[in-house]
């Protein structure tokens, strides 16, 4: 008994105890946790990200009056985004993801920045040797340039004529893409671009939007096929689908006509291609479903799980010689003009090549207008003609050719 009374007097007294104890666990427990998820809120890079960026982008534009870089808006942001996160911040992070996402939720806040993404590639016009970079001021200055040809009359202090040209207009029939940089010096080396009349735009891995603004806007106005070439792995085909739809970098405006000239698995087998191995991220089932939406067939799916094959693992001659049989199953053609346009270029080629001939005796007579040579009335087919046998030629270099062959035969009458 009296033991008894003994522990039920501890009980008592640390009953009390045990019961305080765990109510004063209970509040740091409570305080620990609410302290550790306001951290861990702080801590959300996007969180801070999207709380500083307007007053970062005021900054870096000068108060929204002048264009900044997106790297520009990144530095500007960043000291406040390390400070309260803690972490390092990455620029690529900011400006392909943050940034986006950020203009992309407040579409309407952010309407009027004018913000420039970097080049990622570079785009070049047949003939005009006329290139710019794939970035945001290279695509808004070409597109706000690009225009009708300009036909520039032969002069003697010239004493040449010439079609003078920015944009698709009388100079190239279609766009042809590819997902790498380096590859210009092989198309230019055999001449692809000016014998069949296409712009070359070449881009490092996924199409930026100014490049996606750009095609969007010249293939629609002047009803151009978008020729792709890609790698065959699943980015490949990503970058092909991002060129067909509207994602949340980039709506598309109007509907265009994309074609996927590959690689894909036939090519790999008609040319014998080595193939590397390709290791997927995430979920197979995932990868399934995204390699399907962007145009893989379910034969290539499986093969495309396992292997992968670049565009690199052609010969150059083989590249160029499969690259020019899809130009030819697709119909790319030369870009021949409207009979109104031949012959103005036709009278000024001949004019200049008078004036060439002529130069030396005629330099006193610069204001004598020179007599209108007849126009040929087949000067159509005989564009066509010496296109056809000379590819590498533009529509109005072959006019020239054709005036000074007409006035040999004056001369020669």
């Amino acid at each position: 008994m009296k033991s008894d009374a003994i522990i039920g007097a501890v009980n008592g007294v640390t009953k009390k105890w045990a019961k305080q104890r765990k109510a004063e666990e209970r509040k740091a427990s409570s305080e620990s946790n609410r302290a550790y998820l306001w951290r861990s809120y702080r801590e959300t890079i996007k969180d801070v990200a999207f709380e500083v960026m307007e007053n970062a982008y005021l900054k870096a534009s000068g108060g929204g009056k002048l264009p900044a870089q997106a790297r520009q808006i990144m530095y500007a942001a960043r000291g406040a985004i390390q400070e309260r996160t803690g972490k390092p911040l990455g620029d690529q992070y900011f400006c392909q993801t943050l940034l986006p996402d950020y203009m992309e939720y407040y579409s309407s806040r952010t309407a009027s920045w004018d913000v420039v993404f970097d080049a990622r590639g570079h785009f070049t016009e047949p003939h005009t040797k006329h290139s710019f970079g794939l970035g945001t001021i290279g695509v808004r200055r070409y597109l706000g340039d690009a225009g009708g040809p300009s036909f520039v009359p032969a002069r003697i202090a010239v004493h040449d004529s010439k079609i003078e040209t920015l944009g698709p207009d009388h100079r190239y029939g279609a766009i042809l893409f590819i997902e790498k940089e380096g590859f210009m010096p092989l198309f230019e080396a055999v001449n692809l671009a000016k014998r069949y009349d296409i712009a070359i735009m070449s881009t490092k891995g996924m199409s930026n939007t100014a490049s996606r603004r750009l095609i969007d806007d010249l293939c629609s106005a002047h009803d151009m096929p978008l020729l792709v070439l890609h790698d065959f792995d699943k980015a490949g085909f990503s970058i092909l689908g991002t060129l067909k739809r509207s994602t949340r970098r980039y709506a598309f405006k109007h509907h265009i006509k994309v074609v996927d000239l590959g690689i894909r698995l036939a090519d790999i087998e008609q040319y014998d291609l080595e193939s590397e191995d390709a290791y997927i991220r995430g979920k197979v089932f995932a990868a399934r479903r995204n390699l399907r939406m962007n145009g893989a067939t379910e034969e290539e799916i499986e093969f495309l799980l396992k292997h992968r094959v670049e565009l690199n693992a052609f010969a150059s001659d083989d590249l160029i010689a499969w690259i020019e049989a899809k130009l030819g199953e697709h119909g790319v053609e030369k870009v021949i003009p409207d009979t109104e346009s031949l012959e103005e270029v036709y009278l000024q080629a001949v004019e200049a090549e008078s004036l060439r001939r002529e130069f030396a005796k005629r330099e006193e007579e610069k204001g004598e207008a020179v007599a209108t040579p007849d126009i040929p009335a087949d000067l159509h087919q005989q564009v066509s003609d010496l296109l056809t046998d000379n590819p590498e030629l533009s529509w109005d270099l072959a006019i020239a050719d054709i005036a000074s062959e007409a006035n040999d035969t004056e001369d020669a009458a």
